[in-house]
């Protein structure tokens, strides 16, 4: 028995050198039976077959379609290996498939080939599993992947071979009727900086933190990460350093707006400087002294301060950051 898992109870071939077809076969019968010497013989006796219908000169100038150095073997000589199991391969395409074609689940197994890559598709009780040996171990298939699987193979240009006739029995076929492969959920991802301090921000402005955060606390999340990765390259952990954080954040985001509203007012200003500026030198005389009056419309064209808005929403930044600091003390 292999353990409380049922998976590990499936026999599973990693992939060496070109070695596919091998392992395809041993995953198909879930058992370490064929290896390169065999499938070579098996290559071997097919090529001689070739040359005795076909004649010595019809072929010797080719090299053997059957095999090759890498290892690779052919759709011919992985269907006569499986002989020795009464099974048979027939190409899903193949008007007689029509039916597997339609509904694969019905099929036991299937092979599926692309150029010189073999890998299978094959059912262990009631659950379907892909068994390629260049992924690290089986595959749980869901009936309706099964399906879309087969399909999306094709369309890359696979060649998919429904495997006809009965398996030979196994272990994993028994014990996974009993227990199933249940599914195991994946791994969270762990949340980044901004992510992290998103979530932060809203709990102490009092939202939750799966609601939608606004403009305002956003903008204070990511001044808070961008600080942070900029200062200490890693997530602040302490509840001392991240109050600290808060506050910069708040300042950083607070001179943005700031910055924000004073450039179209500093605009503004000067282009009245400029404009009274422009009306004084035609309406005064080149010798003239300035008047009391011009001194006094001079002065009243200057930027002005930052505006209401800008102080209103500093005040409550802050208001809010201190309230729920206490609440959390």
């Amino acid at each position: 028995m292999s353990g409380d898992d049922p998976i590990r109870s499936i026999i599973f071939e990693r992939q060496e050198a070109a070695l596919c077809a091998q392992h395809a076969l041993n995953m198909l019968i879930q058992d370490h039976v064929f290896n390169y010497e065999s499938l070579t013989m098996v290559a071997t006796q097919m090529d001689l077959l070739e040359r005795s219908l076909l004649g010595e000169n019809a072929i010797a100038a080719r090299p053997s379609e059957n095999m090759n150095a890498s290892g690779f073997f052919s759709i011919q000589v992985i269907q006569k290996a499986l002989e020795a199991y009464s099974l048979q391969l027939v190409n899903i395409e193949h008007p007689s498939m029509a039916e597997y074609k339609a509904n694969p689940i019905i099929g036991r197994a299937y092979i599926c080939n692309l150029r010189e890559h073999w890998f299978v598709i094959r059912r262990f009780g009631n659950q379907w599993f892909e068994l390629n040996s260049v992924k690290t171990g089986p595959r749980l298939l869901t009936n309706t992947y099964v399906h879309e699987y087969l399909h999306q193979l094709s369309a890359e240009g696979y060649s998919t071979f429904v495997v006809q006739g009965e398996l030979p029995a196994s272990e994993a076929d028994q014990f996974i009727t009993l227990c199933p492969v249940v599914l195991k959920p994946s791994p969270k991802k762990e949340l980044g900086p901004v992510e992290k301090f998103v979530k932060s921000v809203g709990r102490r402005l009092g939202g939750s933190s799966d609601s939608r955060d606004s403009p305002e606390e956003r903008e204070l999340a990511i001044a808070m990460a961008m600080s942070m990765e900029t200062n200490s390259g890693s997530v602040v952990n302490s509840e001392e350093s991240e109050d600290a954080m808060l506050k910069k954040a708040i300042e950083m985001s607070l001179e943005k707006v700031s910055e924000a509203h004073t450039a179209p007012d500093a605009a503004n200003g000067q282009e009245l400087a400029t404009s009274s500026e422009a009306t004084e030198m035609m309406e005064t005389p080149i010798l003239s002294e300035p008047t009391p009056s011009d001194t006094s419309s001079s002065e009243s064209s200057t930027p002005r301060d930052l505006n209401e808005e800008v102080r209103r929403k500093r005040e409550k930044l802050m208001q809010q950051a201190e309230k729920k600091k206490e609440e959390t003390e």
